[in-house]
């Protein structure tokens, strides 16, 4: 990496975009009263936030090479991450918010290591229940927790 070009930077900028990108989608949606919030304001508030990281994690850059070794992309880790978002897409409607969830954790495991497949399912199932109650209990959102696939 060259002296102004680092990691950092490039992930404050990054986050800049990316807000910048969410808050001009947000313009068309209302915002809004303080009282009553509008389907706009909640990304507006998100956008603006990741803005401010951006800038702040941008201008705090280390401005100099410090001889660190420059990151690399780990393809394989990026494939599994990748296949756990599909396989959640794939098994969610079917299978269940709890199943999509466990299979999306322990597949996304596998990235790490060491791998450890008891505690990853244990973190699935964990993660899967919680996911259930927030989301299907709490929001009301129409999915179910175990889907048609498992007879339900």
């Amino acid at each position: 990496m060259t002296s102004r070009l680092n990691p950092q930077l490039i992930a404050g900028l990054l986050f800049v975009l990316i807000g910048a990108a969410f808050l001009l989608g947000s313009l068309d949606l209302s915002y809004g009263t303080w009282r009553k919030i509008g389907p706009g304001a909640f990304p507006g508030l998100v956008a603006s936030a990741l803005i401010a990281m951006g800038l702040i994690v941008a201008f705090t850059a280390e401005k100099h090479d410090t001889g660190k070794e420059r990151p690399s992309l780990y393809s394989s880790k990026v494939t599994f991450i990748i296949a756990a978002i599909v396989v959640f897409g794939l098994v969610v409607r079917g299978g269940g918010l709890l199943p999509a969830v466990f299979c999306c954790c322990f597949i996304s495991s596998f990235a790490s290591r060491p791998l450890q497949p008891v505690k990853s399912a244990l973190y699935g199932l964990g993660l899967g229940a919680a996911c259930s109650l927030a989301f299907i209990k709490g929001l009301s959102m129409p999915l179910a927790i175990i889907g048609p696939w498992f007879g339900y």
